[in-house]
């Protein structure tokens, strides 16, 4: 049994969804129980209506309401020959859209966020795509299952904030799934969204889908999870800068974790640790070209041991906060009540640098500090700088390795690149620091060059 979750690229249209039929086909001796994403831009789409329904906006809100019906219908048409079948279709789907009409006239109602509607309406694109493609598998012969995630993927409620439940996820999978599986060749579930133990809706967060199938596959422990995108694999660096980077064939949990934490963009940070946890292997594979190898994550394996870095990943849009007050010294606890400023307000914290009386971090977003900064009350010097980019440059022999941190270091210093905040321990596989957003794809093609090519060039040497 496998888990094979394809993302909104991966079904973006008629010719795409033919493209999963062929890869879900040539896969069906391995039992697959497939995780779907809404299609590309639909969730952008619902989120606009959202905001339309809650401003009280009812021609922006037709507007969106009828490019996802237009979407679907269109998509429809193009993969369903057999009339009959597109009618019966068509008429789920504008069922569903019906359901959505129901619960943004609600929203338009009340004028404001409620979270219960918010989770429902945004569940609505992976509920469309999943019926969709169920079908045409159908009717392209194969014996599939159409199964609602939120009966099995168990959460916490909105008002606790969102966590999924692992040991109720995993009884409910083992009553609605694998029962399907003796007399089904497929199963057709969805990614993202989820219920709590009394029915209400949840959502796992934006690229939540890779979670679900990772929560999936460990409850079941199944044989391997394929997360299937619009990417040869994980690469060494972003091909936007770097557009002959290569796929790594093989990576660590803990080397995939620190990429996709800092910033690549293949995997959900969060979508490694279930599947860590029951040492399953997690291949990120592309759906437009299937016979690529793509990227295995095993628990307990790596790349060649002469590799000292093996790939290099960035996020941007950060802010670095520097500190300055006598405050930090004499009085211990304002850094934990910092803390606990950044998570009333959301934010999340990358890096930080402490001395005796100076505090340096870095957060995605710079809006409420001033009331953060506010309500600590201490006096100082703070200094706010925006457009910042944290770079991390990874691979397993970084550890206990100071010599490498020290070229990367001489390296950029000598191309003009000013690093604000570096960080590195030496039981870490990674080296992270703080740089000018101007600088990204100087600072990306250096590394890449300096320290990734040469052992392309010695293995084929």
């Amino acid at each position: 049994m496998i888990i094979m979750k394809f993302g909104g690229t991966s079904v973006k249209d008629a010719k795409s969804i033919r493209n999963v039929q062929s890869i879900i086909k040539r896969n069906l001796d391995k039992k697959p129980i497939i995780v779907l994403s809404a299609m590309a831009g639909i969730t952008d789409l619902l989120e606009k209506a959202l905001q339309a329904a809650i401003n009280q906006d009812p021609k922006r809100l037709k507007q969106y309401i009828d490019q996802i019906q237009v979407k679907h219908a269109d998509t429809i048409h193009a993969l369903f020959e057999n009339p009959e079948i597109s009618v019966k279709i068509l008429h789920s789907i504008n069922s569903e859209i019906e359901k959505l009409q129901i619960l943004l006239s609600a929203l338009e109602t009340i004028r404001t966020e409620n979270d219960n509607l918010t989770h429902a309406i945004l569940s609505t694109g992976e509920i469309l795509s999943s019926q969709i493609l169920n079908e045409f598998l159908k009717e392209s012969g194969i014996i599939a299952k159409y199964v609602d995630a939120r009966k099995i993927m168990i959460t916490t409620e909105p008002k606790k904030g969102i966590k999924p439940l692992p040991g109720d996820i995993k009884i409910a999978a083992k009553k609605h799934l694998i029962p399907l599986l003796k007399n089904n060749q497929v199963i057709t579930t969805q990614g993202y969204i989820a219920a709590t133990l009394d029915g209400i809706p949840t959502t796992l967060g934006r690229n939540g889908s890779d979670y679900s199938a990772s929560l999936l596959g460990a409850a079941l422990r199944v044989t391997e999870i394929q997360i299937w995108t619009d990417v040869d694999g994980i690469l060494t660096a972003d091909p936007t800068i770097v557009p002959y980077a290569k796929p790594l064939q093989v990576m660590t949990f803990e080397e995939a974790c620190e990429l996709a934490y800092f910033g690549a963009r293949v995997l959900h940070p969060a979508s490694i640790q279930p599947a860590l946890e029951k040492g399953i292997p997690v291949r990120v594979l592309n759906s437009h070209f299937p016979d690529e190898k793509g990227t295995v994550i095993l628990t307990h394996a790596s790349g060649d041991e002469e590799e000292n870095v093996r790939s290099i990943a960035y996020k941007e849009h950060i802010t670095l906060i520097t500190i300055e007050s006598s405050d930090l010294l004499f009085s211990p606890g304002i850094l934990g009540e910092f803390f606990q400023r950044m998570t009333k307000y959301g934010k999340h914290v990358y890096a930080v640098n402490k001395s005796a009386t100076k505090l340096s971090l870095t957060l995605e977003k710079q809006d409420n500090l001033d009331e953060i900064l506010t309500e600590l009350n201490f006096s100082g010097d703070v200094k706010i700088e925006s457009q910042k980019v944290i770079v991390s440059v990874v691979g397993k022999n970084l550890k206990n390795n100071p010599l490498i941190v020290w070229q990367i270091i001489k390296l950029l210093h000598e191309a003009g690149v000013h690093l604000d905040i570096i960080s590195q321990m030496s039981s870490q596989i990674s080296f992270m620091f703080i740089i000018d957003e101007k600088d990204i794809e100087k600072t990306v093609t250096l590394l890449h060059k300096e320290f990734i090519e040469p052992y392309w060039l010695a293995k084929t040497a």
